[in-house]
């Protein structure tokens, strides 16, 4: 049987799906990491060693730390130095209030040809850190400047785990895209990096590293991924030389991921602890956000429930009693009396499914089974139980059935997420007027799962 043509509007909209917003700023994010690289020597810290500034103020800043209740961050200030990390000079370089109060008490220690040396190399320290890419990029702790939030993760942290951990997002990329749409997607990467930062400030100090790579933001689209989970998920996965596959998986199982990288962060990074509390604070973040920014699920009409009528209960447990019993004709006339009175009561159809099954009456079983998979499953439950009834039709009857009673059962099969079976199915089906909504119902279920490859061969 043809299929439709996919048609220029369907490439557009294809396209249009694509997890484009990720894809560029993973782009970006690795050209930092391989770029912009936070190894190479930061220029404004030799030039605050070497130019005669940290011989004028650096043993100040450590006298008026301790007259101001600091003396703790002083002795690790003095420690990181004597190990040398000389970012412990950014505590005193990136301080608006030491350079204040020197400006005021310049006379009590300074010559009037110091308070002049010093004052001209002060002038000159906003173009020695514009020319430091950490401390022009990174979040600073002495200097958090807002930008500063979102332009640390594009200062290349450590370019093996950038990579990884862009790697790992690959598979959950176009399913969570898909979902949340453009627009949603670039929210969470613009509020990952403001958690992401405010996570490190928690527990950095002056003197240290300022945060920077694309690691601990990046955990916001991980934790947004696990918050739209339910209890299971299915990550598509490609093979070179064969078909995607599904591999259903415990959704905890994969919160291996972002703890796994959040591991190697805290190893690679320094401070540990202080690059540790972003990337918490991005995942968990990533995980709240998203059950406010969740998509509202399409809207479906809810019929009024109506009481059970007591005497329809009566027969189907009759029905059901007699079915333990291997009781065929008994059961077909309990499941039979709620049928007449309901025609389209799902249990009763069910049971009167297998009851005739069990009976000699093959042309009543059809018959049966023809109404049961042209019934509108109302849920996923629904839909498993038509699963379970077609498989015993195929092995005893065939798969052939009349395309207004078939495209109904490709729906309810893509319901229950039998894909391979609605497929197989629809290829088999003639044309019929619930064919194109079927069609596009698996072909959206398709894309959802991100088996767009096989979505594409419907339209073909």
């Amino acid at each position: 049987m043809p299929l439709p043509q996919r048609s220029k509007a369907d490439t557009v909209k294809t396209l249009l799906k694509a997890p484009w917003v990720m894809a560029v700023i993973a782009l970006a994010l690795l050209l930092g990491a391989l770029f912009n690289t936070a190894q190479a020597p930061q220029p404004a810290l030799g030039w605050y060693a070497d130019s005669g500034l940290k011989t004028l103020e650096w043993d100040n800043y450590l006298s008026w730390l301790r007259f101001n209740g600091h003396g703790e961050l002083a002795g690790q200030l003095e420690q990181q130095l004597a190990s040398g990390d000389v970012h412990a000079y950014s505590a005193a370089l990136l301080s608006p209030a030491f350079v204040k109060d020197s400006d005021q008490r310049a006379r009590d220690f300074w010559s009037p040809a110091q308070i002049e040396q010093w004052k001209a190399l002060r002038q000159q320290a906003p173009q020695q850190l514009a020319v430091s890419n950490l401390y022009r990029w990174g979040l600073a702790d002495s200097l958090p400047r807002p930008a500063r939030f979102f332009t640390a993760p594009l200062t290349g942290g450590s370019l093996w785990l950038t990579a990884l951990a862009v790697l790992l997002l690959v598979p959950l990329a176009s399913p969570l895209e898909r979902q949340l749409g453009h627009g949603r997607v670039l929210t969470l990467w613009l509020l990952g990096t403001l958690l992401a930062g405010g996570g490190y400030l928690l527990l950095a100090r002056p003197g240290q590293m300022p945060f920077h790579g694309a690691t601990a933001a990046l955990m916001v689209w991980y934790g947004a991924f696990l918050g739209l989970q339910g209890w299971r998920t299915n990550l598509s996965v490609w093979l070179p030389g064969k078909e995607w596959i599904r591999i259903p998986l415990p959704t905890p199982a994969l919160a291996a991921i972002p703890l796994t990288l959040l591991g190697l962060l805290a190893w690679q990074s320094q401070p540990a602890m202080a690059n540790l509390a972003a990337g918490v604070l991005a995942l968990v973040g990533g995980i709240l956000l998203i059950q406010v920014m969740r998509p509202a699920e399409p809207s479906t009409s809810i019929e009024t429930a109506t009481p059970a009528d007591p005497q329809d209960q009566q027969a189907l447990q009759r029905g059901w009693d007699a079915l333990a019993q291997l009781q065929a004709d008994a059961a077909s006339d309990a499941f039979q009396q709620v049928v007449d009175r309901q025609r389209d009561h799902f249990d009763a159809l069910t049971g009167l499914f297998n009851a005739r099954r069990m009976g000699q009456d093959s042309n009543g079983w059809i018959d049966i089974a023809h109404r049961l998979f042209a019934h509108p499953a109302n849920d996923k439950g629904q839909a498993q139980q038509v699963v379970g009834c077609w498989q015993q039709f195929r092995q005893q009857q065939g798969a052939d059935l009349p395309p207004s009673v078939g495209w109904h059962l490709v729906t309810t099969l893509t319901l229950a997420g039998e894909f391979a079976q609605a497929e197989a199915l629809a290829a088999s089906l003639d044309h019929h007027d619930t064919r194109k909504p079927a069609l596009q119902a698996l072909r959206d279920a398709l894309h959802r799962e991100g088996l767009g490859h096989r979505a594409k061969a419907l339209e073909s």
